[in-house]
């Protein structure tokens, strides 16, 4: 991501700010349309992007395409969007979403819903990872998008928060060059940032109770110096013992990586 993109990003945190204390997720959903919107128009992204166009123009046509469909703040702030500086037409599209996902993540911290929309989003990625019929529908190029979206409201049916399908339906709309479970993570991860926190993924061989979570959780935040929102998964494979992952370190515990270690000092 280019040096202006970043920086657009961060100034387009800083405009949001104030609106997040009124907003809801219609709010956070007008600018996911948008970005949609704007990302499948090749005419309409190179116009919002140009460096060189003046930002009434831009402004107009902002107003001209969405004036009726979405709110005033949402159509004002994505035009103080627009008179940012982005790299290119995809960047200024990748920010809007990000900012979407930022304020979906606003909004369920001031509910104290955070962690569920960490932990929902995480079990979808895993829901669909774990399921190679799913991952071909969802991927296919011939499947529309209102059917990929029907399958996703039938999976998720009402067992997720707003929120999350809020995230999830995006995702499925934004995965047209990779995979759903690669924008789910990249949600994830913008989630995760905006709580401040980084995610461990935490492998047992079995599961753990509220105490031993507790205690794995303060050693950890002792350790990094921040809470950490816990991702425990279940692999009987490691006979007993934990393995933690947070970003690309890797802290192995596990009895079956002692037993590997132990084999090839004996070989």
């Amino acid at each position: 991501m280019a040096s202006s993109t970043r920086q657009a990003i961060a100034a387009g945190k800083e405009a949001i700010a104030p609106l997040l204390a009124k907003a809801d997720l219609n709010f956070a959903a007008e600018l996911f349309a948008i970005a949609e919107a704007i990302s499948s128009s090749v005419q309409l992204r190179n116009i919002l992007s140009d460096p060189s166009a003046e930002n009434a123009a831009k402004q107009g046509a902002l107003t001209a395409v969405f004036g009726k469909t979405a709110s005033k703040t949402a159509v004002e702030f994505v035009t103080s969007l627009v008179a940012l500086r982005w790299s290119t037409g995809r960047d200024l599209v990748a920010g809007i979403e990000q900012l979407a996902v930022h304020a979906v993540a606003a909004i369920t911290a001031a509910d104290k819903s955070l962690a569920e929309l960490e932990s929902q989003l995480f079990a979808v990625r895993q829901t669909i990872d774990s399921d190679q019929e799913l991952q071909f529908a969802l991927s296919s190029k011939t499947a529309s998008e209102a059917s990929k979206l029907a399958l996703i409201d039938a999976l998720l049916s009402k067992k997720v928060s707003a929120a999350t399908s809020l995230l999830v339906r995006n995702a499925v709309l934004i995965a047209r060059r990779e995979r759903v479970s690669v924008v789910l993570e990249q949600f994830a991860k913008q989630v995760s940032a905006f709580a401040t926190r980084l995610v461990a993924t935490v492998t047992v061989a079995a599961p753990l109770d509220a105490k031993q979570l507790a205690r794995l959780g303060a050693a950890l935040e002792k350790n990094y110096g921040q809470a950490l929102q816990l991702n425990v998964e279940v692999d009987s494979t490691l006979i007993g013992g934990v393995r933690v992952q947070v970003a690309d370190q890797i802290i192995d515990g596990s009895l079956s990586s002692r037993l590997n270690e132990a084999r090839l000092q004996l070989a």
